[in-house]
């Protein structure tokens, strides 16, 4: 590695790479319900064949959807950074009896599968790096995809102009409109120690990493998911 490379190894925001934190992240994200979100993920890419498809889940963290997504697709990617994220989702994988995941300890900036995936799936984990690795993080989607794969982005977005103080305030208290104050100062946090970037700017950075973007579909004050195409590859 370049000495100039940026080390993903250095959480920003909350430390996974350590048990603790990576133990109670399951309770914490005990409201999602991660098989609704994989049946919806196949719905709104409009796959329907996944069983002949190969897939990457990029940040899988503890493996939730990729466990999910391997009972239907011929074969998982799940990659993370944090050893103690991969403890947990291998032995999820093996109770679960589930043998089609490959996974590997890497971040976005490393990671590159033996080979060609149809689909590549990031949710909740790009705004882990700044905006310059951002970038070269799409640009490494698209090396692992194929000609005309899917890449689907879900990530915490700023949806309003760079005015940002006026308009971050009025999202915090929009969103304890709808969540507790927990909640909030989580998003307090996320705000001042992680890296996520403006809706425009990100749309950006997806298309010239060569990708089409197909939909956007935004879900609140500060979530927004990206279904993309490779249209153009530089190999």
């Amino acid at each position: 590695m370049k000495d100039w490379f940026y080390d993903e190894s250095n959480h920003v925001g909350v430390d996974y790479s350590q048990k603790e934190s990576a133990d109670v992240y399951d309770e914490q994200m005990d409201f999602r319900d991660y098989a609704g979100e994989v049946k919806a993920f196949l719905e709104k890419t409009g796959i329907s064949e996944p069983e002949n498809l190969i897939a990457a889940d990029l940040g899988c963290g503890t493996g939730a959807f990729a466990i999910h997504a391997a009972k239907y697709f011929k074969k998982v990617y799940a990659a993370d950074v944090s050893e103690e994220m991969q403890r947990i989702a291998r032995a999820k994988a093996e109770a679960d009896g589930i043998n089609n995941i490959d996974f590997v300890q890497s971040g976005f900036l490393q990671f590159l599968p033996d080979e060609k995936v149809d689909v590549v799936n990031s949710k909740w984990a790009l705004h882990h790096i700044p905006d310059y690795w951002k970038q070269a993080a799409l640009l490494k989607m698209n090396a692992m995809l194929k000609p005309g794969g899917i890449l689907f982005l879900a990530d915490f977005v700023f949806q309003f102009d760079p005015d940002f103080e006026e308009n971050t305030d009025t999202m915090l208290t929009d969103l304890l409109k709808e969540h507790d104050e927990d909640f909030v100062e989580e998003c307090k946090t996320h705000i001042k120690e992680e890296y996520s970037t403006f809706d425009w700017i990100l749309r950006g950075m997806i298309e010239r990493a060569g990708f089409s973007i197909e939909s956007v579909e935004q879900d609140d004050n500060l979530a927004d998911e990206y279904l993309c195409r490779k249209i153009k590859s530089f190999e």
